[in-house]
């Protein structure tokens, strides 16, 4: 009996297990909202990804904005063009610098390039056609004057003229009858000896009339007075109603593309400077580079000084005749002597710091420098060049108001 109650008691058991829920039902439930985190998890992460790349980027950016605004600050941007019309000269650094020489300097015309006019005869002013400063062309007239002497000259060639015509038929006719035998060879010797007699007082008519100046013509009495050269007119001597006499200086022409630099040198230091030697020329802001050209052997007993002169180049207009300056004539070291230097009107202050202004192919670039001392018009460099570069020398504070201009703009 009892038997039989436990094999019930265990069957009761065993159906009420299988008829109870198992646990494996609640299990998708579960999944779904593991999976849900899982989505929002990987969502955060790659927010977090996209801001920090957004953040990284910004970053960049900036960071290259502000280079490229460090960049702008240490460059100044001028074409070929605006570098010329400023007036601006880029030369060379002085390699194996061994000190200058320092001189007063007399800006004049290139004596190859200039002319005087004059005129070989007298008479009186009547027109000026061209004033100081002026431009002219070769054979261009200048001034015209009333003159007896050319009036006498034309008259004088006139005469002569006809004399030789008259002359030459007369050989022609005498020519013709000694070939048919009609007249003698005596008077065929006389009429071709008369021929040749005017034609000879007609030559020097003509060459006389045309030393001075009369020979292009036009009026009888007046004289042309014609530019020899092409340049400027640098001197003018007479006014309207003039008497000139001969050979009066009147004009002055000069072509002022090139122009002198006269220097005044110790005898000792002509014996240190020789032709080719390059002269570093100033002024207030002005700075050119001429090239020593003539070193004269002769002491003036009068200045005791050495007379020496240096070819300028003036394309742009920056000199003018007449005026002083100063000189520097840098004297070389050997190939392994000597320091770099550069003109003292070469450098400029920036951001407190001595600076050159060194030419790039799209403006200058500004370097920082460590300067030496300071000979005559050169400045001697310690560090910041290597020698290579070519730098601005004049009209630099041009560059350093632009860079100030730059500066301004980025500050806005």
């Amino acid at each position: 009996m009892q038997a039989v109650f436990r094999s019930g008691l265990c069957a009761a058991m065993i159906l009420l297990s299988a008829c109870s829920p198992k646990p494996e039902t609640a299990k998708p439930k579960d999944s779904v909202a593991a999976q849900s985190e899982e989505k929002e998890s990987a969502k955060s992460k790659n927010e977090a990804k996209k801001d920090a790349k957004n953040e990284a980027r910004e970053s960049t950016e900036v960071e290259e904005k502000k280079g490229a605004a460090e960049g702008k600050e240490d460059f100044v941007a001028l074409s070929d063009r605006q570098i010329k019309a400023a007036g601006i000269e880029v030369l060379p650094l002085r390699k194996s610098f061994a000190g200058a020489i320092e001189a007063p300097a007399l800006i004049a015309a290139d004596p190859t390039q200039s002319a005087v006019v004059s005129s070989s005869v007298s008479g009186r002013v009547v027109e000026i056609r061209r004033n100081l400063g002026e431009a002219v062309g070769q054979g261009d007239v200048l001034a015209v004057i009333e003159s007896r002497d050319i009036a006498q000259l034309r008259a004088d060639t006139d005469i002569t003229r006809r004399q030789a015509e008259l002359a030459q038929a007369t050989f022609k006719r005498e020519e013709r009858l000694y070939a048919e035998k009609v007249s003698s060879r005596q008077d065929f010797e006389v009429a071709r000896a008369a021929a040749q007699e005017a034609g000879t007082r007609l030559s020097l008519a003509q060459q006389q009339l045309g030393a001075a100046g009369g020979a292009g013509g036009g009026q009888s009495n007046r004289l042309s007075l014609r530019s020899p050269i092409k340049g400027y007119v640098t001197a003018r001597q007479i006014t309207l109603g003039d008497v000139i006499e001969p050979n009066a200086h009147l004009f002055e022409v000069a072509n002022l593309n090139d122009l002198a630099v006269e220097l005044s040198l110790s005898p000792n230091d002509a014996a240190r400077v020789a032709v080719g030697a390059t002269v570093d020329v100033s002024t207030g802001e002005r700075t050119g580079s001429a090239r020593i050209i003539n070193v004269s052997r002769i002491v003036d007993p009068a200045t005791r000084q050495v007379r020496a002169i240096a070819k300028l180049s003036n394309k742009n207009a920056t000199w003018r005749i007449g005026e002083t300056a100063r000189a520097s004539i840098a004297l070389a070291g050997g190939a392994t002597g000597g320091q770099l230097a550069i003109p003292r009107t070469a450098v400029q202050t920036v951001e407190d710091k001595p600076s050159v202004f060194v030419r790039t192919k799209e403006g200058f670039a500004i370097k920082h420098v460590v300067l030496g001392a300071a000979v005559a018009g050169y400045v001697r460099i310690m560090s910041g060049l290597d020698g290579s570069e070519q730098i601005a020398v004049s009209n630099t504070y041009l560059l350093k108001a632009e860079h100030g201009k730059g500066e301004a703009g980025d500050d806005d």
